[in-house]
């Protein structure tokens, strides 16, 4: 990931809250994540994802139909994505000046006819969330399969269109400010995996610890 790749991201963030980038992720890490994917899916180690945190989550199979795994660091290919993201952690903090500070990641398989409306990844105001970050890992994709990614700007109206809608190319990565970019995944028509991941700042204070996951 050169230089000029992370200050398009950068100038991207700073000025309409997304980015877009297709093909960033290495191709034999993107192969190595699919495959860890894949064989976890084999292994019926997925569960239905749901909607909300703490004491609001809910599983609501009418606004979000995927299955997902949480990252726990084990294998290679999860350690080897979490040192890839360090380059975009850091550099966001430097541009930006952010103050992002641990990533919780998950594998997200949306099944044909799987979905999620529009919503934001969180809450103006909560910053459990600062930048999302989206990942695609399937091997070949077009628009014909569904599954786009539909986004749109800071205070869009409800039945606004979307600024743009992307389709989820192997390695293609979407970066967004979590708390500011509604974004929603249009019903698939093939099995789509990719995976999910969410920067956080450190809350620790007087009176509290924010201890890494």
């Amino acid at each position: 990931m050169g230089d000029n790749r992370l200050g398009a991201i950068a100038d991207d963030l700073a000025t309409q809250g997304w980015s877009w980038q297709p093909a960033l992720m290495p191709e034999a890490l993107t192969r190595a994540l699919r495959e860890e994917l894949v064989a976890r899916e084999a292994a019926a180690a997925l569960e239905a994802a749901g909607i909300g945190r703490e004491s609001d989550y809910q599983v609501d199979r009418t606004i979000r139909r995927t299955r997902i795994t949480w990252f726990d660091g084990s294998t290679p290919a999860q350690q080897d994505f979490q040192m890839w993201t360090e380059a975009l952690r850091a550099s966001l903090n430097r541009e930006l000046m952010l103050g992002l500070f641990e990533m919780e990641v998950c594998f997200a398989v949306y099944p044909p006819g799987g979905f999620y409306e529009r919503h934001l990844d969180s809450f103006a105001g909560a910053r459990n969330r600062v930048v999302s970050l989206v990942a695609y890992l399937n091997e070949d994709w077009d628009e014909a399969r569904g599954g786009a990614l539909a986004v749109w700007n800071e205070g869009a109206a409800d039945g606004a269109d979307p600024a743009a809608r992307i389709v989820p190319q192997p390695g293609g990565v979407m970066l967004m400010l979590s708390e500011a970019i509604p974004h929603e995944v249009e019903v698939t028509h093939e099995t789509r995996y990719g995976l999910a991941g969410w920067w956080r700042v450190n809350q620790s204070g007087m009176d509290r610890i924010d201890p890494l996951s």
